[in-house]
C-alpha cells in the first residue's frame, strides 16, 4: 500500500483499500489458512529482530507486523507508515487493544516518497506491500534510503505462481476461489480479482534481488515459504 497517489491506478487501489477495511483481517488470515502469522515469525527472525532498537515499517496496514515485531522485542519502537487513513484508524486501535501505543506509532506517509530521517531504522521492512506500488523499483530504494548502514531489509511478499503442479493448483486458487469468497465477504469484488492480477505482475524472485542490490543492499536473499506462494527477501544495508 502506498500513499499521495496520482494516477488513476493508484487512485483506484486507495480507494479499494478504504473498501474493505472492515473484513481485510479476516480475510488475509481466512485465505492464508493462518499460514501469514508463521511468516511474520519467520520474517522477524530473518531481520534479526531481538538486536533491533527501531524499526519503520512500510506499508504497514493495519499494523500487523508492527505489533508482532515488537512483540518479539520489548525495547523495540516501530514507526508504522501507510496511505490508507482506514487501515491506519483500525491499525490504531489494534496498537491500542495490545497496550503498544507507547512503541508504535502509524503515521500515513508516501512509501516512495518518505518524509521521515534518512539512514535511522535498524530493520526496515515491508510485507505484502510491494506489490501494490506503481513503482516497485523506487520503493526499495526508499526502504534503502531509510535503514542505517548495517540496519536489515526485509520485504515479505508474494511472486508469480511457479510453474508446478501445485503452483497451477495455487494460480488457479487465486483466479477462482479468493475473488468469489472474498467478494461475498466484502461485497467488493474487484479487490481480490486485483489480488490475483497483483501476484501474477508481480517481479520474479531474481528481479527483486537485483533491484535490492543496486539499492545499496548487501549480499540480498531469498527464502521460500510453503512451495514458492511467498518469499522473504532480505538483506543488509551497505556501510
Amino acid at each position: 500500500m502506498e500513499s499521495n497517489v496520482k494516477n488513476t491506478e493508484s487512485i483506484n487501489v486507495y480507494e479499494m483499500f478504504q473498501r474493505i477495511v472492515p473484513t481485510y483481517d479476516l480475510l488475509n488470515h481466512l485465505f492464508s489458512f493462518n499460514i501469514d502469522k508463521h511468516w511474520r515469525k519467520r520474517m522477524a527472525e530473518l531481520a534479526d529482530v531481538q538486536s533491533a532498537f527501531s524499526m519503520l515499517d512500510v506499508c504497514t496496514g493495519t499494523a500487523d507486523v508492527a505489533i508482532a515485531f515488537a512483540r518479539f522485542n520489548p525495547a523495540l519502537r516501530v514507526v508504522g507508515i501507510d496511505f490508507s487513513e482506514g487501515m491506519l484508524e483500525r491499525g490504531v486501535k489494534k496498537v491500542e487493544s495490545a497496550g503498544l501505543s507507547d512503541r508504535i506509532e502509524l503515521k500515513r506517509q508516501d512509501a516512495l516518497d518518505i518524509d521521515l530521517p534518512a539512514n535511522s531504522y535498524d530493520i526496515v521492512c515491508v510485507a505484502f506491500g510491494l506489490r501494490n506500488l506503481p513503482d516497485r523499483e523506487r520503493g526499495i530504494f526508499e526502504m534503502a534510503r531509510m535503514a542505517r548502514g548495517g540496519g536489515r531489509v526485509v520485504i515479505l511478499e508474494f511472486v508469480p505462481p511457479r510453474k508446478t503442479l501445485f503452483g497451477r493448483i495455487y494460480g488457479w486458487y487465486l483466479r477462482n476461489v479468493m475473488p468469489a469468497i472474498g467478494g461475498i465477504v466484502s461485497r467488493y469484488r474487484p479487490s481480490y480479482t486485483y489480488l490475483y492480477s497483483s501476484i501474477s505482475g508481480f517481479l520474479e524472485p531474481d528481479n527483486v534481488l537485483e533491484i535490492m542490490s543496486r539499492a545499496g543492499i548487501d549480499r540480498p536473499q531469498a527464502v521460500s515459504l510453503s512451495g514458492g506462494i511467498a518469499y522473504i527477501f532480505h538483506g543488509t544495508k551497505k556501510g
